[in-house]
Protein backbone atom coordinates (compact mmCIF):
# COMPACT_ATOMS: atom_id res chain seq x y z
CA UNK A 1 0.00 0.00 0.00
CA UNK A 2 1.31 3.46 -0.90
CA UNK A 3 2.11 5.70 2.04
CA UNK A 4 -0.45 8.31 1.06
CA UNK A 5 -3.10 5.59 1.23
CA UNK A 6 -1.78 4.55 4.65
CA UNK A 7 -2.09 8.18 5.73
CA UNK A 8 -5.75 8.19 4.68
CA UNK A 9 -6.34 4.89 6.49
CA UNK A 10 -4.85 6.32 9.69
CA UNK A 11 -6.97 9.47 9.50
CA UNK A 12 -10.11 7.43 8.80
CA UNK A 13 -9.36 5.19 11.81
CA UNK A 14 -8.77 8.22 14.04
CA UNK A 15 -12.08 9.71 12.90
CA UNK A 16 -13.87 6.49 13.81
CA UNK A 17 -12.09 6.38 17.16
CA UNK A 18 -12.99 9.90 18.30
CA UNK A 19 -16.59 9.40 17.19
CA UNK A 20 -16.92 6.27 19.30
CA UNK A 21 -18.25 6.98 22.84
CA UNK A 22 -16.90 3.60 23.96
CA UNK A 23 -13.36 4.42 22.83
CA UNK A 24 -13.41 7.89 24.36
CA UNK A 25 -14.82 6.77 27.70
CA UNK A 26 -11.47 5.35 28.84
CA UNK A 27 -9.77 8.72 28.34
CA UNK A 28 -12.32 10.91 30.09
CA UNK A 29 -11.49 12.17 33.56
CA UNK A 30 -14.09 11.36 36.25
CA UNK A 31 -17.12 13.67 36.30
CA UNK A 32 -16.23 15.28 32.96
CA UNK A 33 -18.34 15.19 29.78
CA UNK A 34 -21.12 13.27 31.54
CA UNK A 35 -23.88 15.80 30.76
CA UNK A 36 -24.90 17.46 27.54
CA UNK A 37 -22.87 20.63 27.16
CA UNK A 38 -22.36 23.14 24.38
CA UNK A 39 -18.84 21.79 23.90
CA UNK A 40 -18.58 18.02 23.42
CA UNK A 41 -15.50 15.87 24.01
CA UNK A 42 -15.15 15.24 20.26
CA UNK A 43 -15.19 18.98 19.56
CA UNK A 44 -12.49 19.64 22.15
CA UNK A 45 -10.33 16.93 20.55
CA UNK A 46 -10.79 18.50 17.11
CA UNK A 47 -9.95 21.93 18.53
CA UNK A 48 -6.70 20.63 20.04
CA UNK A 49 -5.75 18.97 16.76
CA UNK A 50 -6.64 22.17 14.90
CA UNK A 51 -4.91 24.70 17.16
CA UNK A 52 -2.04 26.69 15.73
CA UNK A 53 0.53 28.46 17.88
CA UNK A 54 -1.55 31.63 17.79
CA UNK A 55 -3.55 32.92 20.74
CA UNK A 56 -6.73 31.14 21.79
CA UNK A 57 -8.76 34.11 20.57
CA UNK A 58 -7.27 33.65 17.09
CA UNK A 59 -7.73 29.86 17.16
CA UNK A 60 -11.34 30.04 18.27
CA UNK A 61 -12.14 32.60 15.56
CA UNK A 62 -10.32 30.57 12.89
CA UNK A 63 -11.87 27.21 13.75
CA UNK A 64 -15.38 28.65 13.42
CA UNK A 65 -14.44 30.28 10.09
CA UNK A 66 -13.01 26.98 8.78
CA UNK A 67 -15.42 24.45 10.27
CA UNK A 68 -18.59 26.50 10.71
CA UNK A 69 -20.93 26.82 13.69
CA UNK A 70 -22.43 23.41 12.99
CA UNK A 71 -19.10 21.71 13.68
CA UNK A 72 -17.82 24.00 16.42
CA UNK A 73 -19.87 26.28 18.69
CA UNK A 74 -19.10 29.83 19.78
CA UNK A 75 -17.53 29.46 23.22
CA UNK A 76 -15.13 31.37 25.45
CA UNK A 77 -11.48 30.45 25.77
CA UNK A 78 -12.11 29.74 29.45
CA UNK A 79 -14.65 27.07 28.44
CA UNK A 80 -12.11 25.37 26.17
CA UNK A 81 -9.36 25.52 28.81
CA UNK A 82 -11.67 23.99 31.39
CA UNK A 83 -12.91 21.31 29.00
CA UNK A 84 -9.44 20.11 27.94
CA UNK A 85 -8.62 19.39 31.59
CA UNK A 86 -11.17 16.58 31.43
CA UNK A 87 -9.28 14.75 28.65
CA UNK A 88 -6.46 12.47 29.67
CA UNK A 89 -3.28 12.62 27.56
CA UNK A 90 -3.67 8.87 27.04
CA UNK A 91 -6.23 9.67 24.32
CA UNK A 92 -3.68 11.39 22.10
CA UNK A 93 -1.06 8.80 22.93
CA UNK A 94 -3.54 6.16 21.80
CA UNK A 95 -4.16 8.03 18.52
CA UNK A 96 -0.40 8.21 17.98
CA UNK A 97 -0.04 4.48 18.74
CA UNK A 98 -2.89 3.77 16.34
CA UNK A 99 -0.88 5.44 13.57
CA UNK A 100 2.08 3.16 14.35
CA UNK A 101 0.04 -0.04 14.33
CA UNK A 102 -1.68 0.81 11.04
CA UNK A 103 1.58 1.84 9.38
CA UNK A 104 3.51 -1.35 10.10
CA UNK A 105 0.56 -3.59 9.28
CA UNK A 106 0.17 -2.00 5.84
CA UNK A 107 3.62 -0.87 4.73
CA UNK A 108 4.63 -4.19 3.16
CA UNK A 109 8.17 -3.88 1.84
CA UNK A 110 10.32 -1.60 4.01
CA UNK A 111 13.57 0.13 3.10
CA UNK A 112 16.77 -1.63 4.16
CA UNK A 113 20.50 -1.00 4.51
CA UNK A 114 22.54 -4.11 3.61
CA UNK A 115 19.49 -6.22 4.38
CA UNK A 116 18.80 -4.52 7.74
CA UNK A 117 16.18 -2.12 9.04
CA UNK A 118 17.76 0.77 10.92
CA UNK A 119 16.39 2.27 14.14
CA UNK A 120 17.89 5.15 16.10
CA UNK A 121 17.30 6.12 19.73
CA UNK A 122 17.92 9.61 21.03
CA UNK A 123 16.63 12.12 23.56
CA UNK A 124 16.33 15.89 23.66
CA UNK A 125 15.59 18.53 26.28
CA UNK A 126 12.37 20.42 25.68
CA UNK A 127 11.51 23.79 27.21
CA UNK A 128 8.19 24.04 29.03
CA UNK A 129 6.04 26.92 30.25
CA UNK A 130 6.55 27.66 33.92
CA UNK A 131 3.67 26.40 36.04
CA UNK A 132 3.19 24.65 39.36
CA UNK A 133 2.05 21.42 37.72
CA UNK A 134 5.07 21.38 35.38
CA UNK A 135 7.45 22.00 38.28
CA UNK A 136 5.84 19.11 40.15
CA UNK A 137 5.67 16.72 37.15
CA UNK A 138 8.96 17.44 35.35
CA UNK A 139 11.16 19.10 37.97
CA UNK A 140 12.55 22.53 38.76
CA UNK A 141 15.72 23.97 37.23
CA UNK A 142 17.45 27.12 38.40
CA UNK A 143 19.40 29.75 36.50
CA UNK A 144 23.16 29.63 37.03
CA UNK A 145 23.18 33.41 37.32
CA UNK A 146 20.10 33.79 39.49
CA UNK A 147 19.12 30.96 41.84
CA UNK A 148 15.84 32.69 42.59
CA UNK A 149 14.78 32.28 38.96
CA UNK A 150 13.47 28.80 38.21
CA UNK A 151 12.19 27.20 35.03
CA UNK A 152 10.90 23.84 33.82
CA UNK A 153 12.13 21.43 31.16
CA UNK A 154 11.44 17.85 30.17
CA UNK A 155 13.34 14.98 28.60
CA UNK A 156 11.75 13.84 25.33
CA UNK A 157 12.94 10.49 24.04
CA UNK A 158 12.05 8.46 20.98
CA UNK A 159 12.97 5.53 18.76
CA UNK A 160 12.89 6.38 15.08
CA UNK A 161 12.76 4.26 11.95
CA UNK A 162 15.54 6.03 10.08
CA UNK A 163 14.95 4.70 6.57
CA UNK A 164 11.17 4.96 6.77
CA UNK A 165 11.20 8.44 8.37
CA UNK A 166 8.72 7.34 11.05
CA UNK A 167 8.61 7.82 14.82
CA UNK A 168 7.80 4.45 16.39
CA UNK A 169 7.60 5.26 20.08
CA UNK A 170 8.20 8.32 22.22
CA UNK A 171 7.98 9.40 25.82
CA UNK A 172 8.03 12.64 27.77
CA UNK A 173 9.83 12.34 31.10
CA UNK A 174 11.05 14.38 34.07
CA UNK A 175 14.09 16.47 33.21
CA UNK A 176 16.48 14.28 35.25
CA UNK A 177 15.03 10.96 34.07
CA UNK A 178 17.36 8.29 32.69
CA UNK A 179 17.78 8.33 28.91
CA UNK A 180 18.88 4.70 29.08
CA UNK A 181 15.74 3.57 30.88
CA UNK A 182 13.64 5.46 28.34
CA UNK A 183 15.60 3.63 25.62
CA UNK A 184 14.72 0.24 27.15
CA UNK A 185 11.02 1.18 27.02
CA UNK A 186 11.46 2.00 23.32
CA UNK A 187 13.11 -1.38 22.70
CA UNK A 188 10.22 -3.17 24.42
CA UNK A 189 7.80 -1.38 22.09
CA UNK A 190 9.77 -2.57 19.05
CA UNK A 191 9.64 -6.09 20.46
CA UNK A 192 5.88 -5.92 21.05
CA UNK A 193 5.30 -4.63 17.51
CA UNK A 194 7.32 -7.54 16.13
CA UNK A 195 9.41 -5.30 13.85
CA UNK A 196 12.86 -5.84 15.40
CA UNK A 197 13.86 -8.80 13.22
CA UNK A 198 16.72 -8.05 10.79
CA UNK A 199 17.27 -4.66 12.37
CA UNK A 200 20.11 -2.65 13.90
CA UNK A 201 19.61 -0.06 16.64
CA UNK A 202 21.94 2.94 16.84
CA UNK A 203 22.63 4.80 20.06
CA UNK A 204 24.46 8.10 20.43
CA UNK A 205 27.34 8.82 22.79
CA UNK A 206 26.14 8.81 26.39
CA UNK A 207 23.87 5.78 26.05
CA UNK A 208 26.53 3.15 26.54
CA UNK A 209 26.33 1.27 29.83
CA UNK A 210 27.23 -2.35 30.39
CA UNK A 211 23.73 -3.21 31.61
CA UNK A 212 22.10 -1.64 28.51
CA UNK A 213 24.54 -3.43 26.20
CA UNK A 214 23.72 -6.70 27.97
CA UNK A 215 20.01 -6.00 27.52
CA UNK A 216 20.51 -5.66 23.76
CA UNK A 217 22.49 -8.92 23.67
CA UNK A 218 19.98 -10.89 25.76
CA UNK A 219 17.01 -9.62 23.72
CA UNK A 220 18.67 -10.20 20.33
CA UNK A 221 18.96 -6.56 19.36
CA UNK A 222 22.00 -5.97 17.13
CA UNK A 223 23.19 -2.53 18.17
CA UNK A 224 25.83 0.12 17.67
CA UNK A 225 26.68 2.46 20.54
CA UNK A 226 29.05 5.36 20.32
CA UNK A 227 31.50 5.37 23.24
CA UNK A 228 33.04 8.23 25.12
CA UNK A 229 36.76 8.45 24.43
CA UNK A 230 37.86 8.18 28.08
CA UNK A 231 36.20 4.92 29.06
CA UNK A 232 38.34 1.82 29.49
CA UNK A 233 37.21 -0.21 26.46
CA UNK A 234 37.73 2.81 24.19
CA UNK A 235 41.31 3.33 25.34
CA UNK A 236 42.01 -0.40 24.88
CA UNK A 237 40.73 -0.43 21.30
CA UNK A 238 43.18 -0.50 18.41
CA UNK A 239 41.28 -0.42 15.14
CA UNK A 240 38.83 -3.32 15.41
CA UNK A 241 39.01 -5.17 18.73
CA UNK A 242 36.92 -7.92 20.30
CA UNK A 243 37.05 -8.04 24.07
CA UNK A 244 35.11 -9.57 26.94
CA UNK A 245 32.75 -7.92 29.39
CA UNK A 246 33.38 -10.06 32.50
CA UNK A 247 30.62 -11.76 34.44
CA UNK A 248 29.34 -10.56 37.78
CA UNK A 249 28.13 -13.48 39.98
CA UNK A 250 26.31 -11.10 42.33
CA UNK A 251 24.20 -9.80 39.45
CA UNK A 252 23.91 -13.20 37.78
CA UNK A 253 25.58 -12.03 34.55
CA UNK A 254 27.87 -14.03 32.28
CA UNK A 255 30.87 -13.16 30.15
CA UNK A 256 29.81 -11.58 26.87
CA UNK A 257 31.80 -10.45 23.86
CA UNK A 258 31.89 -6.86 22.70
CA UNK A 259 33.40 -5.51 19.51
CA UNK A 260 34.95 -2.03 19.69
CA UNK A 261 35.79 -0.22 16.46
CA UNK A 262 37.95 2.88 16.22
CA UNK A 263 36.70 5.04 13.33
CA UNK A 264 39.01 7.82 12.09
CA UNK A 265 37.17 11.00 11.09
CA UNK A 266 38.10 13.59 8.45
CA UNK A 267 38.75 16.09 11.26
CA UNK A 268 41.57 13.91 12.56
CA UNK A 269 39.60 12.78 15.59
CA UNK A 270 38.69 9.19 16.33
CA UNK A 271 35.30 7.95 17.44
CA UNK A 272 34.72 4.60 19.07
CA UNK A 273 31.75 2.35 18.40
CA UNK A 274 30.69 -0.64 20.48
CA UNK A 275 28.61 -3.36 18.84
CA UNK A 276 27.41 -6.93 19.24
CA UNK A 277 27.70 -7.49 15.47
CA UNK A 278 30.70 -9.78 14.91
CA UNK A 279 30.18 -10.51 11.22
CA UNK A 280 33.52 -9.71 9.55
CA UNK A 281 31.69 -8.60 6.42
CA UNK A 282 30.81 -5.44 8.37
CA UNK A 283 33.95 -3.38 7.88
CA UNK A 284 35.09 -0.21 9.65
CA UNK A 285 33.85 1.90 6.74
CA UNK A 286 30.46 0.24 6.91
CA UNK A 287 30.17 0.93 10.64
CA UNK A 288 31.12 4.53 9.99
CA UNK A 289 28.38 4.77 7.37
CA UNK A 290 25.96 2.97 9.68
CA UNK A 291 26.56 5.29 12.62
CA UNK A 292 26.01 8.37 10.49
CA UNK A 293 22.65 6.94 9.43
CA UNK A 294 21.41 8.09 12.84
CA UNK A 295 21.62 11.74 11.76
CA UNK A 296 17.95 11.89 10.63
CA UNK A 297 16.80 11.48 14.24
CA UNK A 298 18.65 14.70 15.04
CA UNK A 299 16.93 16.32 12.06
CA UNK A 300 13.60 14.95 13.32
CA UNK A 301 14.00 16.80 16.61
CA UNK A 302 14.82 19.93 14.61
CA UNK A 303 11.64 19.41 12.60
CA UNK A 304 9.55 18.92 15.74
CA UNK A 305 10.93 22.04 17.41
CA UNK A 306 11.19 24.41 14.46
CA UNK A 307 8.61 23.15 11.93
CA UNK A 308 5.89 21.64 14.13
CA UNK A 309 6.78 24.05 16.97
CA UNK A 310 6.84 21.39 19.65
CA UNK A 311 8.06 23.81 22.33
CA UNK A 312 5.41 26.43 21.66
CA UNK A 313 2.77 24.93 23.91
CA UNK A 314 -0.69 26.47 24.04
CA UNK A 315 -1.42 25.08 27.49
CA UNK A 316 0.66 25.54 30.62
CA UNK A 317 -0.27 22.50 32.72
CA UNK A 318 1.45 19.11 32.64
CA UNK A 319 -1.78 17.58 31.29
CA UNK A 320 -1.76 20.04 28.37
CA UNK A 321 1.94 19.45 27.71
CA UNK A 322 1.41 15.70 27.32
CA UNK A 323 -1.64 16.20 25.10
CA UNK A 324 0.22 18.50 22.71
CA UNK A 325 3.37 16.38 22.73
CA UNK A 326 1.60 13.37 21.19
CA UNK A 327 -0.44 15.57 18.85
CA UNK A 328 2.80 16.99 17.43
CA UNK A 329 4.28 13.51 16.95
CA UNK A 330 1.14 12.41 15.11
CA UNK A 331 1.28 15.45 12.81
CA UNK A 332 4.95 14.74 12.08
CA UNK A 333 4.26 11.11 11.11
CA UNK A 334 1.28 11.95 8.89
CA UNK A 335 3.36 14.60 7.12
CA UNK A 336 6.23 12.15 6.65
CA UNK A 337 3.94 9.68 4.86
CA UNK A 338 2.91 12.24 2.25
CA UNK A 339 6.44 13.55 1.85
CA UNK A 340 7.92 10.08 1.27
CA UNK A 341 5.43 9.33 -1.50
CA UNK A 342 5.99 12.75 -3.04
CA UNK A 343 9.79 12.31 -2.92
CA UNK A 344 9.57 8.97 -4.72
CA UNK A 345 7.42 10.50 -7.46
CA UNK A 346 9.78 13.48 -7.80
CA UNK A 347 12.76 11.12 -8.14
CA UNK A 348 11.03 8.98 -10.76
CA UNK A 349 9.96 11.94 -12.89
CA UNK A 350 13.19 13.94 -12.53
CA UNK A 351 15.17 14.79 -15.63
CA UNK A 352 18.44 12.82 -15.69
CA UNK A 353 20.28 15.95 -16.84
CA UNK A 354 19.31 17.95 -13.74
CA UNK A 355 22.31 19.21 -11.82
CA UNK A 356 20.58 18.78 -8.45
CA UNK A 357 18.05 16.43 -6.92
CA UNK A 358 14.86 17.79 -5.41
CA UNK A 359 12.50 16.81 -2.62
CA UNK A 360 9.05 17.86 -1.46
CA UNK A 361 8.99 20.79 0.93
CA UNK A 362 8.37 19.31 4.39
CA UNK A 363 7.31 22.62 5.95
CA UNK A 364 4.59 23.08 3.33
CA UNK A 365 3.23 19.57 3.93
CA UNK A 366 3.19 20.03 7.71
CA UNK A 367 1.28 23.29 7.34
CA UNK A 368 -1.31 21.73 5.05
CA UNK A 369 -1.79 18.64 7.23
CA UNK A 370 -2.34 20.77 10.32
CA UNK A 371 -5.05 22.64 8.41
CA UNK A 372 -6.77 19.75 6.61
CA UNK A 373 -6.56 16.95 9.19
CA UNK A 374 -9.10 18.48 11.66
CA UNK A 375 -11.43 19.38 8.77
CA UNK A 376 -11.58 15.73 7.73
CA UNK A 377 -12.32 14.69 11.31
CA UNK A 378 -15.12 17.28 11.48
CA UNK A 379 -16.59 16.11 8.17
CA UNK A 380 -15.96 19.44 6.41
CA UNK A 381 -13.49 17.80 3.98
CA UNK A 382 -13.14 14.23 2.79
CA UNK A 383 -10.07 12.03 2.40
CA UNK A 384 -9.48 13.25 -1.16
CA UNK A 385 -7.96 16.36 0.45
CA UNK A 386 -4.91 14.22 1.29
CA UNK A 387 -4.47 13.47 -2.41
CA UNK A 388 -4.60 17.21 -3.07
CA UNK A 389 -1.83 17.83 -0.51
CA UNK A 390 0.23 15.16 -2.27
CA UNK A 391 -0.33 16.76 -5.69
CA UNK A 392 0.51 20.21 -4.34
CA UNK A 393 3.66 18.85 -2.68
CA UNK A 394 4.95 17.69 -6.07
CA UNK A 395 5.00 21.34 -7.17
CA UNK A 396 6.53 22.73 -3.95
CA UNK A 397 10.02 21.32 -4.22
CA UNK A 398 13.24 22.09 -2.38
CA UNK A 399 16.74 21.55 -3.70
CA UNK A 400 18.80 18.85 -1.95
CA UNK A 401 22.26 20.08 -1.06
CA UNK A 402 24.60 17.03 -1.27
CA UNK A 403 27.45 16.67 1.19
CA UNK A 404 26.53 19.73 3.21
CA UNK A 405 28.65 19.91 6.36
CA UNK A 406 28.66 22.51 9.05
CA UNK A 407 30.02 22.37 12.56
CA UNK A 408 27.21 22.81 15.04
CA UNK A 409 27.78 25.98 17.06
CA UNK A 410 27.19 26.12 20.78
CA UNK A 411 24.34 28.58 21.13
CA UNK A 412 22.80 29.51 24.42
CA UNK A 413 19.08 29.19 23.82
CA UNK A 414 16.81 31.89 25.13
CA UNK A 415 13.75 31.08 27.15
CA UNK A 416 10.49 30.79 25.23
CA UNK A 417 6.84 30.71 26.27
CA UNK A 418 6.07 34.35 26.71
CA UNK A 419 2.40 33.55 26.70
CA UNK A 420 1.40 37.20 26.26
CA UNK A 421 3.33 37.32 23.00
CA UNK A 422 1.61 34.69 20.85
CA UNK A 423 1.68 34.54 17.06
CA UNK A 424 -1.11 36.24 15.13
CA UNK A 425 -1.59 33.34 12.67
Amino acid sequence: MKKTEICKTIISSIKNYINSPECLAAHRSPNHFIRNRILSLQQVVIYLLYSSKASMFQNLASIIDDLGNDSFPVVSKQAVSKARKGIRPSLFQELFNLSIDIYYKNIGKRKIWHGKHIFAVDGSKVQLPNSKSNFKEFGEMFSAHNHDRKFSMTLASMVYDVLEDYIIHASINPYLASERQAAVNHLKTIENLGIYNNSIIIFDRGYYAEWLFRYCVSHSHPCVMRLKEKIKISRASHGDTITILPSNPKEGTEDIRIRVIAVPLESGETEYLATNIFDEDYTTDMFKELYFLRWPIVSKYYELKYRVYLEEFNGATSNSIKQEFFINLLISNLSALIKNDADETIDKTANATNKYRYQANRTFIIGRIKKIFPKILAGVCDLSSIDQIFNDALKRKSQIQPGRKQKRPRIERKRKHFRNNKATV
